[in-house]
C-alpha cells in the first residue's frame, strides 16, 4: 500500500512540475575591451620611411627595418618589413601577392583594395583575407622607384574569425592609418 502511494506522489511531481521546455543557450565570448586610439609618429632609427601608429602599441625595430608593432593585450603582433628597390619592383610586389594568396587554403575570400597618392608618392594594396587563416590583413606600399614595405596582421591564438572579428576591424583601422600617413625621408623631411 505504501509503494501504491509513493507512486501516487512521484507521477503528481511529474504532472505538475514545471511546463517550460529547456532551450540551449549558444556559445558566448568574452567581452573585448578596446583602447581609445591616440596616434603618435614613429621614426624608426636608420630607416627611410616615418609613420603615424597608435600609441598602444609595443614598437619593436629589428635590423634591417623589420618592425613589429606588438598588441599585448590581444596576443595581436603587425610584422613590417622593409626592402630597398633595386629594378626589382615587380618581383617584390608579387612576393607580396604571393605571400597573401597562400592563405587561400583556409581563406574564404581575399579582397584587394589598391592605395594611391601622388602626392605623397605613395602607392600600395590593402589585403583583406577571411575566413580562418593566420593573418586576416596584409599590405604593401611602396614608392614605386626605391623603397618597399610590406605588413602583416597576425594572432597569437586559434584563428576564431567570430570572436577576433572586432579586433581585427579594430587593427586594420590602424594598418590604414600607417598607409595614409607613411612618407619617405628622402621626400619629406616631416609630417604634415
Amino acid at each position: 500500500m505504501k509503494i501504491h502511494y509513493l507512486y501516487i506522489i512521484i507521477c503528481f511531481f511529474c504532472v505538475t512540475s514545471c511546463k517550460q521546455r529547456y532551450t540551449p543557450k549558444p556559445d558566448g565570448y568574452l567581452r573585448i575591451d578596446l583602447q581609445p586610439k591616440e596616434y603618435q609618429l614613429y621614426q624608426p632609427e636608420n630607416c627611410p620611411f616615418y609613420f603615424y601608429t597608435s600609441n598602444y602599441f609595443t614598437l619593436t625595430n629589428k635590423t634591417n627595418c623589420w618592425i613589429d608593432l606588438k598588441y599585448p593585450e590581444h596576443h595581436a603582433i603587425i610584422h613590417i618589413t622593409y626592402k630597398k628597390i633595386n629594378n626589382n619592383i615587380f618581383q617584390l610586389a608579387e612576393d607580396s601577392r604571393n605571400m597573401v594568396y597562400k592563405h587561400t587554403i583556409k581563406a574564404e575570400a581575399i579582397n584587394e583594395k589598391i592605395y594611391f597618392n601622388k602626392e605623397h608618392n605613395t602607392y600600395g594594396t590593402l589585403y583583406d583575407i577571411q575566413g580562418e587563416t593566420a593573418s586576416s590583413v596584409q599590405f604593401h606600399i611602396t614608392d614605386s622607384i626605391s623603397n618597399f614595405v610590406r605588413g602583416a596582421l597576425y594572432f597569437h591564438v586559434n584563428p576564431n574569425q567570430d570572436s577576433l572579428k572586432p579586433i581585427i576591424n579594430y587593427l586594420r583601422d590602424d594598418i590604414i592609418q600607417i598607409m595614409e600617413s607613411l612618407r619617405w625621408d628622402e621626400l619629406n623631411s616631416s609630417l604634415e
